[in-house]
Protein backbone atom coordinates (compact mmCIF):
# COMPACT_ATOMS: atom_id res chain seq x y z
CA UNK A 1 0.00 0.00 0.00
CA UNK A 2 1.36 3.41 -0.69
CA UNK A 3 0.21 6.52 0.74
CA UNK A 4 0.34 9.77 -1.17
CA UNK A 5 -0.09 13.44 0.35
CA UNK A 6 -3.32 15.59 -0.30
CA UNK A 7 -3.48 17.16 -3.66
CA UNK A 8 -3.29 20.67 -1.62
CA UNK A 9 -0.58 22.25 -3.21
CA UNK A 10 1.08 20.03 -5.19
CA UNK A 11 2.89 21.89 -7.49
CA UNK A 12 4.57 24.79 -6.38
CA UNK A 13 5.91 27.18 -8.54
CA UNK A 14 5.58 27.84 -12.54
CA UNK A 15 6.51 25.25 -14.44
CA UNK A 16 8.48 25.37 -17.57
CA UNK A 17 5.67 24.31 -20.22
CA UNK A 18 3.70 27.02 -18.47
CA UNK A 19 6.76 29.75 -19.01
CA UNK A 20 7.35 28.57 -22.80
CA UNK A 21 3.53 28.54 -23.24
CA UNK A 22 3.78 32.67 -22.54
CA UNK A 23 6.98 33.31 -24.29
CA UNK A 24 4.97 31.66 -27.10
CA UNK A 25 1.67 34.32 -26.71
CA UNK A 26 4.36 37.40 -26.60
CA UNK A 27 5.89 36.15 -29.79
CA UNK A 28 2.21 36.03 -31.74
CA UNK A 29 0.53 38.90 -30.00
CA UNK A 30 2.76 41.61 -31.19
CA UNK A 31 2.95 40.36 -34.95
CA UNK A 32 -0.90 39.55 -34.98
CA UNK A 33 -1.97 42.99 -33.46
CA UNK A 34 0.12 44.53 -36.39
CA UNK A 35 -1.36 42.46 -39.00
CA UNK A 36 -4.83 43.47 -37.72
CA UNK A 37 -3.72 47.06 -37.85
CA UNK A 38 -2.47 46.95 -41.03
CA UNK A 39 -5.54 44.96 -42.81
CA UNK A 40 -7.97 48.16 -41.11
CA UNK A 41 -5.49 50.41 -42.66
CA UNK A 42 -4.28 51.90 -39.22
CA UNK A 43 -1.12 53.52 -39.34
CA UNK A 44 1.42 52.36 -36.67
CA UNK A 45 4.13 54.54 -36.24
CA UNK A 46 7.51 53.42 -36.80
CA UNK A 47 8.96 53.68 -33.18
CA UNK A 48 6.06 51.33 -31.95
CA UNK A 49 6.67 48.97 -35.01
CA UNK A 50 9.63 48.46 -34.46
CA UNK A 51 8.98 48.13 -30.37
CA UNK A 52 6.94 45.17 -30.82
CA UNK A 53 8.90 43.25 -33.72
CA UNK A 54 11.98 43.59 -31.27
CA UNK A 55 9.64 42.34 -28.32
CA UNK A 56 8.60 39.52 -30.65
CA UNK A 57 12.16 38.60 -31.67
CA UNK A 58 13.91 38.31 -28.34
CA UNK A 59 10.46 35.96 -27.43
CA UNK A 60 10.77 33.67 -30.54
CA UNK A 61 14.92 33.37 -29.87
CA UNK A 62 13.95 32.42 -26.00
CA UNK A 63 10.95 30.01 -27.49
CA UNK A 64 13.28 28.05 -29.87
CA UNK A 65 16.46 27.57 -27.83
CA UNK A 66 15.20 27.08 -24.53
CA UNK A 67 11.89 24.97 -25.57
CA UNK A 68 13.84 22.47 -27.88
CA UNK A 69 15.99 22.01 -25.25
CA UNK A 70 13.21 20.94 -22.57
CA UNK A 71 11.59 19.30 -25.20
CA UNK A 72 15.36 17.13 -25.71
CA UNK A 73 14.99 16.90 -21.84
CA UNK A 74 11.55 15.73 -21.72
CA UNK A 75 12.15 13.01 -24.38
CA UNK A 76 15.45 11.56 -22.60
CA UNK A 77 13.29 11.64 -18.96
CA UNK A 78 9.73 10.14 -20.22
CA UNK A 79 9.17 6.84 -19.31
CA UNK A 80 6.29 6.62 -22.16
CA UNK A 81 4.80 8.44 -24.90
CA UNK A 82 7.75 9.43 -26.32
CA UNK A 83 6.49 9.15 -30.06
CA UNK A 84 4.39 12.30 -29.92
CA UNK A 85 7.33 14.43 -28.50
CA UNK A 86 10.10 13.14 -30.55
CA UNK A 87 7.55 13.69 -33.81
CA UNK A 88 7.28 17.58 -32.04
CA UNK A 89 10.99 18.21 -31.24
CA UNK A 90 11.95 17.23 -34.83
CA UNK A 91 9.35 19.48 -36.56
CA UNK A 92 10.43 22.30 -34.05
CA UNK A 93 13.87 21.69 -34.96
CA UNK A 94 13.18 21.51 -38.88
CA UNK A 95 11.56 25.14 -38.83
CA UNK A 96 14.13 26.49 -36.72
CA UNK A 97 16.82 25.85 -39.03
CA UNK A 98 14.39 27.09 -42.17
CA UNK A 99 14.40 29.91 -39.95
CA UNK A 100 17.88 30.97 -38.65
CA UNK A 101 20.08 29.71 -42.23
CA UNK A 102 18.70 32.23 -44.40
CA UNK A 103 18.88 34.82 -41.90
CA UNK A 104 22.71 33.76 -41.65
CA UNK A 105 23.13 34.34 -45.40
CA UNK A 106 21.89 36.91 -45.74
CA UNK A 107 24.33 38.31 -43.07
CA UNK A 108 27.23 36.67 -44.83
CA UNK A 109 26.22 38.13 -47.97
CA UNK A 110 25.25 41.35 -46.57
CA UNK A 111 22.04 41.25 -48.82
CA UNK A 112 18.71 41.53 -47.26
CA UNK A 113 16.58 38.58 -45.91
CA UNK A 114 14.12 38.73 -48.76
CA UNK A 115 16.52 38.66 -51.50
CA UNK A 116 18.32 35.50 -50.10
CA UNK A 117 15.27 33.88 -50.20
CA UNK A 118 13.36 34.53 -53.32
CA UNK A 119 9.89 35.50 -53.86
CA UNK A 120 8.98 31.19 -53.98
CA UNK A 121 10.57 30.51 -50.69
CA UNK A 122 8.58 33.81 -48.86
CA UNK A 123 5.28 31.67 -48.04
CA UNK A 124 7.48 28.52 -46.33
CA UNK A 125 9.73 30.76 -44.48
CA UNK A 126 6.73 32.57 -43.25
CA UNK A 127 5.13 29.24 -42.09
CA UNK A 128 8.13 27.96 -40.58
CA UNK A 129 8.06 31.21 -38.04
CA UNK A 130 4.30 30.54 -37.36
CA UNK A 131 4.51 26.68 -36.97
CA UNK A 132 7.78 26.76 -35.49
CA UNK A 133 7.03 28.77 -32.17
CA UNK A 134 3.61 26.75 -31.71
CA UNK A 135 5.31 23.81 -31.87
CA UNK A 136 7.61 24.26 -29.11
CA UNK A 137 4.65 25.73 -27.16
CA UNK A 138 2.67 22.82 -27.35
CA UNK A 139 5.35 19.78 -27.14
CA UNK A 140 6.57 21.74 -24.24
CA UNK A 141 3.23 22.25 -22.50
CA UNK A 142 2.09 18.16 -23.30
CA UNK A 143 6.04 17.37 -21.84
CA UNK A 144 5.19 19.51 -18.94
CA UNK A 145 1.78 17.66 -18.42
CA UNK A 146 3.58 13.87 -18.55
CA UNK A 147 6.16 15.25 -16.12
CA UNK A 148 5.55 13.96 -12.26
CA UNK A 149 5.26 16.07 -9.28
CA UNK A 150 7.51 16.01 -6.38
CA UNK A 151 4.72 14.92 -3.98
CA UNK A 152 3.82 12.29 -6.62
CA UNK A 153 7.46 10.73 -5.98
CA UNK A 154 7.29 11.14 -2.01
CA UNK A 155 4.82 8.40 -1.89
CA UNK A 156 5.66 6.00 0.20
CA UNK A 157 4.93 2.03 1.14
CA UNK A 158 4.06 1.36 4.38
CA UNK A 159 5.11 -2.31 4.45
CA UNK A 160 6.78 -4.22 1.19
CA UNK A 161 5.37 -6.77 -0.41
CA UNK A 162 6.28 -9.86 1.59
CA UNK A 163 7.04 -8.32 4.87
CA UNK A 164 7.40 -9.75 8.00
CA UNK A 165 4.63 -7.97 11.11
CA UNK A 166 7.55 -6.65 12.94
CA UNK A 167 9.59 -5.30 9.92
CA UNK A 168 10.14 -1.44 10.30
CA UNK A 169 10.25 0.96 7.38
CA UNK A 170 11.63 4.54 6.80
CA UNK A 171 9.48 7.12 6.44
CA UNK A 172 11.04 8.88 3.02
CA UNK A 173 8.31 11.81 4.12
CA UNK A 174 8.85 12.53 7.94
CA UNK A 175 12.59 10.77 7.89
CA UNK A 176 11.28 9.07 10.80
CA UNK A 177 11.04 5.38 11.47
CA UNK A 178 7.12 3.99 11.70
CA UNK A 179 5.94 0.16 12.04
CA UNK A 180 4.82 -1.23 9.40
CA UNK A 181 0.90 -1.64 9.43
CA UNK A 182 0.14 -5.23 9.75
CA UNK A 183 -2.92 -6.94 11.42
CA UNK A 184 -2.75 -8.80 14.55
CA UNK A 185 -1.71 -12.52 14.58
CA UNK A 186 -5.00 -14.88 14.82
CA UNK A 187 -4.55 -16.71 18.64
CA UNK A 188 -3.30 -19.94 19.06
CA UNK A 189 -5.93 -22.93 18.97
CA UNK A 190 -5.47 -24.62 22.13
CA UNK A 191 -5.58 -23.45 25.50
CA UNK A 192 -3.82 -24.69 28.54
CA UNK A 193 -5.80 -27.75 29.93
CA UNK A 194 -5.86 -26.27 33.59
CA UNK A 195 -7.05 -22.63 33.00
CA UNK A 196 -3.66 -20.25 33.53
CA UNK A 197 -4.96 -18.62 30.13
CA UNK A 198 -1.36 -19.57 28.03
CA UNK A 199 -2.73 -21.48 24.53
CA UNK A 200 -0.48 -23.49 22.40
CA UNK A 201 -0.38 -24.36 18.68
CA UNK A 202 -1.16 -28.05 19.38
CA UNK A 203 -2.74 -29.94 22.42
CA UNK A 204 0.55 -31.92 22.51
CA UNK A 205 1.82 -29.00 23.51
CA UNK A 206 -0.81 -27.91 25.95
CA UNK A 207 -0.74 -31.20 27.61
CA UNK A 208 2.82 -30.92 28.01
CA UNK A 209 2.75 -27.11 29.85
CA UNK A 210 1.43 -29.28 32.63
CA UNK A 211 4.39 -29.35 34.56
CA UNK A 212 5.19 -25.30 34.36
CA UNK A 213 1.72 -24.62 34.77
CA UNK A 214 1.14 -22.44 38.07
CA UNK A 215 -2.58 -23.30 38.25
CA UNK A 216 -1.38 -27.20 38.17
CA UNK A 217 0.90 -26.45 40.61
CA UNK A 218 -1.65 -24.93 43.07
CA UNK A 219 -4.01 -27.57 42.47
CA UNK A 220 -1.12 -30.14 43.58
CA UNK A 221 -0.77 -28.37 46.74
CA UNK A 222 -3.87 -28.20 47.99
CA UNK A 223 -4.23 -31.69 47.46
CA UNK A 224 -1.30 -32.48 49.54
CA UNK A 225 -2.47 -30.02 52.21
CA UNK A 226 -5.71 -32.71 51.87
CA UNK A 227 -3.70 -35.74 52.46
CA UNK A 228 -2.33 -34.24 55.78
CA UNK A 229 -5.85 -33.44 56.87
CA UNK A 230 -5.39 -29.66 56.59
CA UNK A 231 -8.34 -28.03 54.79
CA UNK A 232 -7.13 -24.61 53.23
CA UNK A 233 -9.45 -21.43 54.17
CA UNK A 234 -10.62 -20.52 50.38
CA UNK A 235 -9.26 -22.52 47.48
CA UNK A 236 -5.79 -21.27 45.77
CA UNK A 237 -6.02 -18.48 43.56
CA UNK A 238 -6.47 -19.60 39.77
CA UNK A 239 -7.83 -22.80 40.76
CA UNK A 240 -10.78 -22.68 38.40
CA UNK A 241 -10.77 -25.18 35.29
CA UNK A 242 -12.33 -24.81 32.43
CA UNK A 243 -15.60 -27.44 32.01
CA UNK A 244 -14.10 -30.75 30.18
CA UNK A 245 -15.62 -31.12 26.76
CA UNK A 246 -17.50 -33.71 25.66
CA UNK A 247 -15.55 -36.77 24.71
CA UNK A 248 -11.93 -34.72 25.58
CA UNK A 249 -10.28 -37.77 26.80
CA UNK A 250 -6.52 -35.73 25.65
CA UNK A 251 -7.06 -32.84 28.74
CA UNK A 252 -6.46 -34.77 31.69
CA UNK A 253 -7.04 -33.25 35.47
CA UNK A 254 -2.64 -34.02 36.25
CA UNK A 255 -0.62 -35.20 34.50
CA UNK A 256 1.07 -38.08 35.48
CA UNK A 257 5.13 -37.47 36.73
Amino acid sequence: MTIHPPAINRRRGTSPGVLFAVAAVTVTAPRLALAFLAADGVVVPAVWRIDLLGVSSIATAVVLTGGTAYLAHAIAVASSGRGILVAIWTAALGCSGALIAPAIVATLRVQSLSAVLGVQRHWGWSICAVLAVDLVASGAMLADARRPSAFDRLGHRVQPPGGSPSSILADPVLGLDSPALTPSPAPLPHPCPWGCGRRFATMDAANGHGRHCPVLAARRAAAVALDRGAVPASPPAGLRTPPRQPGDSSTPDVPPT
